[in-house]
């Protein structure tokens, strides 16, 4: 009889044993998925590079190369995005000539009709570059393209965060820069010469790219 109480005790004890073995072991395996579905929708958003594209363009993985048709499709959208943004030729113009100026006594030297139409131009531009940062945010980010995509968002960045200064300064001539504390008047210049640079340095990744992957001149 006592055998028999052992034997009872030591099965329920195996039993026990197993059952939290099992909790244990199942706790493990879902701590991954449970960190996965307790992510940051944001996070997930932020993820730096693409995966290689299967469903959009109805390919399977195993035919879906580096430097497929997804890139054909990516430059044509960019290629969108850059022409929305693309100052007219008249705007150019103007936009060049106000920014040869310099800015010392810009605020005083313009006025009236002048003025508005300064203000006028510069508004439109700060809206264009805007929504072209906006569009590069929404464009898949792959390997190939990461430099370049990385580079006209910069780009566009600037650019609005440049002209808006610029209307800062016409309505305030002596208005600080926050980050540095220095007048955003003296700033300007430097500003508009590093975001010239950078430019060129776009173009020149972009004509590589596009003879890499066989891609069209970009046209405006």
């Amino acid at each position: 009889m006592l055998a028999v109480i052992k034997t009872s005790k030591l099965g329920k004890s195996l039993r026990v044993s197993f059952n939290l073995s099992a909790a244990v072991l199942l706790l493990t395996l879902s701590q991954p998925f449970n960190a996965a579905l307790a992510q940051n929708p944001q996070d997930i958003a932020n993820i730096p590079v693409s995966p290689v594209p299967t469903g959009p363009m109805g390919m399977a993985p195993s035919t879906m190369r580096r430097g497929g048709p997804y890139i054909q499709e990516w430059f044509q959208r960019y290629d969108q995005v850059r022409r929305q943004s693309q100052m007219t030729p008249s705007e150019k113009q103007k936009a060049d000539g106000l920014m040869s100026k310099g800015m010392t006594g810009l605020g005083a030297m313009l006025a009236g009709d002048e003025k508005a139409a300064t203000q006028s131009l510069l508004n439109k531009l700060v809206g264009k570059y805007q929504a072209a940062a906006e569009q590069m945010k929404q464009l898949p980010l792959y390997p190939e393209t990461e430099r370049l995509h990385r580079g006209y968002y910069q780009y566009f960045s600037d650019a609005r965060r440049l002209f808006s200064d610029y209307l800062k300064v016409q309505s305030n001539l002596f208005a600080m820069d926050e980050e540095t504390g220095k007048p955003v008047a003296g700033l300007l210049m430097a500003r508009k010469q590093n975001l010239e640079t950078l430019d060129m340095n776009n173009k020149g990744l972009d004509e590589q790219l596009r003879q890499q992957f066989n891609i069209a001149p970009y046209r405006y």
